[in-house]
């Protein structure tokens, strides 16, 4: 027993070493995860009641929230790889929802694309 619970304390130390080592290279050397999204930030504040709520070493959240809507973004880091989802909880509309994965160094304006034109379908669709 004792060595089955050393092995899986060993895989989940290596685990945890090696996601510090990636976020060192992928977010901690580009001056923290505000620094690195803050194209990606500014733009999806811009010019609604958007703010960031939370940011960590790897993850931000974003949260803009009306009368009976709420939307949140959350932009987290993994290895060499950048997850992107929202969640939409639009009042009568429901809760939608919508995950993208991008390389961790893919360009900010692309993924503000991708983000936008789906967003831009989704609402052509639940209006349709």
């Amino acid at each position: 027993m004792i060595f089955i619970i050393g092995i899986v304390g060993f895989i989940i130390y290596n685990f945890l070493r090696d996601k510090d080592q990636m976020l060192k290279h992928q977010v901690d050397m580009r001056g923290g995860m505000a620094k690195k999204y803050e194209f990606l930030i500014s733009k999806l504040t811009e010019g609604t009641t958007a703010k960031v709520v939370k940011v960590t070493r790897d993850h931000i959240h974003i949260r803009a929230v009306g009368n009976t809507t709420a939307t949140n973004f959350f932009i987290t880091e993994n290895f060499n790889k950048t997850e992107i989802e929202w969640i939409g909880q639009l009042g009568m509309l429901g809760k939608h929802k919508h995950r993208w994965t991008f390389p961790h160094n893919f360009p900010q304006e692309k993924m503000l694309n991708e983000i936008g034109e789906y967003l831009e379908w989704k609402t052509k669709q639940m209006f349709e």
